[in-house]
């Protein structure tokens, strides 16, 4: 069997026209190696032969590079080995690959080291090395991109297509009447719901209910600081919903110059109770702004003056206003 293919193969190679990829020579010129491969213009569905060809001087002793079952991206198949031409000083020795391409294209080669001896009594014992440089071999496909267009079948995918599309309408109408249904239910089926008006609270209520809420959150044990500017917030809030007054933003000194001078004439604000509010605004800013770290007792003594200031400031309308 090994017979005929190396006939075989030893046939085609005659028979066929070779193109030599790659060729090197060693310095000296004693030895030259090249990889050609047969057809030139190798296909698909070729038998494609691949030749290491090396010719040394008589000289030299080579040893054949061993290959695996894959050359790059090749698929060996066949491996000959052959002995073309002997003369007085040269010869020539074949390695024929026969090899299987996996798909079109370029298909890279792996650079081949040859071993050789030579065998002169001197230089017997060292041993050479000669190595043929990678190279590229071009696959072509046998089919062209003509026939290969399957543009005039009517394709699985597109028809697949269709009836994807036309079970989504289908889908999309069924979830816009069920849609319809619902609402019709849930307006048919419904109760009455009674709305109860909520009680409105008056400015006083509300800032009590704020200033609990602040307590029970306990930021003082997280974040003093910001506590403090919530409390100062609290007691703004509500001197401003009690009068007309409007600055969130004014300093405490530009606060309280405010309510003792521009109010003066409309509101009674008793001389104890500014002074109250301003021993309260003023140990804020101690905390706010130069950094103050109350205790314990501290802090529940401002939450008790924010209280009573809201308990107490209850704004009136001077009478002397309405006095002929």
């Amino acid at each position: 069997m090994n017979l005929l293919l190396t006939i075989l193969i030893i046939g085609i190679s005659t028979a066929s026209e070779f193109h030599r990829l790659v060729e090197t020579e060693s310095a000296d010129g004693r030895i030259r190696a090249s990889w050609s491969v047969s057809p030139a213009k190798p296909q698909l569905s070729d038998t494609i032969l691949l030749t290491l060809e090396i010719e040394t001087d008589s000289t030299l002793q080579v040893e054949m590079p061993a290959f695996g079952s894959t050359l790059g991206d090749l698929e060996i198949a066949q491996i000959t080995e052959q002995t073309n031409r002997i003369t007085a000083d040269r010869e020539t020795k074949q390695l024929v690959l026969q090899v299987v391409p996996q798909q079109n294209g370029i298909t890279p080669i792996w650079q081949t080291t040859i071993h050789y001896t030579d065998q002169r009594e001197e230089l017997r014992e060292k041993s050479y090395s000669l190595t043929l440089p990678a190279t590229e071999l071009e696959i072509q496909s046998t089919i062209t991109p003509e026939s290969a267009s399957l543009d005039h079948i009517s394709s699985p995918s597109d028809i697949f297509e269709f009836r994807s599309t036309y079970f989504l309408w289908i889908i999309v109408i069924l979830v816009i009447v069920f849609g319809f249904v619902l609402i019709f239910l849930f307006r048919f089926f419904r109760k009455p719901v009674t709305v109860t008006p909520e009680s409105t609270l008056t400015p006083q209520e509300i800032a009590l209910q704020r200033l609990a809420l602040l307590i029970n959150s306990r930021l003082h044990e997280i974040d003093v600081k910001n506590f403090f500017i919530e409390l100062t917030g609290i007691v703004r809030w509500y001197i401003e919903q009690q009068t007309d007054l409007r600055a969130p933003e004014l300093t405490t000194e530009e606060f309280l110059h405010e309510i003792t001078q521009q109010w003066e004439h409309r509101l009674v604000l008793s001389s104890e109770l500014r002074d109250r509010l301003r021993l309260f605004l003023e140990s804020a800013d101690m905390v706010k702004f130069a950094k103050f770290q109350p205790s314990q007792e501290e802090t529940m003594l401002g939450v008790r003056r924010a209280e009573e200031f809201i308990f107490q400031f209850a704004p009136k309308i001077n009478t002397q206003e309405n006095q002929p």
